[in-house]
């Protein structure tokens, strides 16, 4: 009798327990935190408010406490993206049971930059890399401080000769109002060339060149006003002037080169493009997502009433994490013409990073196009940090890596009408795929290495210096 009353007691007990673990378990998860402050820890330039402005939550915000992990990493990612910071932690203290205070602890870039300019003047790296022609190739002084004042400003100035003579400068202001939302941005260019693409042929660029004069005289200016209500939308809205003036030979080329059969043309661009950027890394994420729509009007009728050209474009990413160390990234990118415009506002895939890998060699025109991407990558080492004892700089010499191994497909389709006569990758589908490697470093310093091969059996190996996606 007994023994069975002590099984009974110890049973209760055990019960008791166990609810009162559940209950507990439960009262933490729907704990609620406050924000009490912000810390700010290693800001010798930027400004406090700066940084506070990409925090998730706010001073007086409440948070659940099994969300608290979550809120700190999106702040962390804000914050590394504003490119102002080599490294950010994110940690909580807590004042009692209830409130805590936000540490954020940053170390800042370098942010003058007096970099001489080794520019190559070509579609990509691969395409330079054929011929390795130097004539091809832009030098210069450019000078540029970032985070201007301690408030994300940026101030740029180039000098540059070789192929593209060019004088130019930029500013940027992000906050022009207490609640910094809005931002203001100006920039200047005048270049001019020996030399300019006048078409395309089995789509390759052709070529016209004169060594006794410039055959391309331009100049751009804009003026742009930014809209940031929340942390991840941003609307943009820009006023462009161009003037250009190209040599009659130019014409004779290319009849169309122009608006009209003339040698120089003055025109404005509007354009406007909404963002949501949510990626962990904006230089090369494996988290997260990206969309953006943008239109763009050539032509005003304010200066050329023959040009009116208008499209629109848009493009959408999303990046997951499979397990510790395997990713999957994804892409889609379209761009569709209402109205067309001279061959010199005429593009399409090949250039930079749009384009179907495989086809780093060809220029594919069109009026229409879309390109849709996906692949796994690997992460052979993640973001392991080296401390590189023999460069004094403290801003240089703890060096973060990390190494991906990939797998990839794409596909892509150009419509076009007024190009496809001389082209034959106009109007047919085009997939590639292959494997790669990217080390990634500090100072959105990415290094792409892919072997491809494309849906006419070419194969090669291709460097870019871009995130893939």
């Amino acid at each position: 009798m007994h023994f069975f009353n002590f099984k009974f007691l110890v049973l209760l007990l055990f019960c008791v327990f166990k609810s009162y673990c559940s209950v507990f378990a439960q009262d933490n998860s729907n704990k609620l935190l406050v924000v009490k402050e912000f810390k700010i820890i290693g800001n010798k330039t930027t400004r406090e408010n700066i940084i506070v402005r990409e925090a998730s939550v706010g001073i007086g915000d409440t948070i659940a406490a099994d969300k608290l992990d979550k809120e700190l990493q999106k702040t962390k990612s804000n914050l590394f993206n504003t490119s102002l910071f080599n490294f950010v932690t994110v940690e909580p203290v807590y004042f009692d049971s209830t409130h805590i205070s936000i540490y954020i602890t940053v170390e800042e870039r370098w942010y003058w930059w007096p970099i001489p300019v080794f520019d190559i003047e070509e579609t990509n790296f691969n395409t330079w890399w054929l011929d390795k022609d130097f004539d091809r190739v832009n030098y210069g002084l450019f000078l540029a401080k970032e985070n201007f004042r301690g408030r994300k400003e940026t101030l740029m100035f180039l000098a540059q000769g070789g192929y593209t003579e060019k004088v130019g400068f930029k500013y940027e202001v992000p906050y022009i109002n207490k609640k910094k939302t809005a931002g203001l941005n100006v920039r200047f260019a005048y270049g001019r060339n020996h030399e300019i693409t006048y078409g395309t042929t089995n789509n390759t660029r052709d070529f016209y060149r004169s060594e006794n004069k410039y055959v391309k005289k331009e100049i751009n200016s804009s003026l742009g006003y930014e809209y940031r209500p929340k942390l991840y939308n941003k609307h943009a809205l820009n006023l462009g002037y161009t003037s250009l003036d190209v040599a009659d030979s130019v014409v004779l080329l290319n009849l169309n080169y122009l608006s009209g059969v003339k040698s120089s043309m003055q025109f404005l661009t509007l354009q406007y493009k909404v963002k949501r950027d949510k990626r962990d890394n904006k230089n090369y994420p494996i988290k997260g997502s990206y969309y953006d729509f943008g239109i763009r009007k050539d032509g005003l009728s304010l200066f050329d009433k023959n040009l009116n050209k208008l499209h629109i474009t848009t493009h959408l990413k999303k990046f997951w994490q499979l397990s510790n160390r395997i990713y999957f990234a994804s892409s889609l990118r379209g761009k569709y013409t209402l109205k067309e415009g001279p061959y010199f506002l005429y593009n399409g895939l090949g250039y930079g990073n749009d384009l179907v890998r495989g086809y780093e060699f060809y220029v594919i025109n069109g009026e229409h196009y879309g390109v849709a991407k996906i692949q796994i990558r690997y992460a052979l080492l993640k973001n392991k940090i080296f401390n590189v004892k023999a460069i004094a700089a403290k801003k240089f010499n703890k060096i973060p890596l990390a190494i991906y191994m990939g797998s990839y497909f794409d596909a892509g389709y150009v419509d076009s009408k007024i190009n496809s006569s001389t082209n034959f990758l106009s109007n047919t589908i085009l997939y590639g795929g292959g494997v790669s490697v990217d080390f990634v470093s500090y100072y959105d310093l990415v290094l792409r290495v892919e072997y491809s091969v494309n849906k006419l059996k070419e194969k090669g190996l291709f460097v870019h210096f871009i995130a893939p996606i």
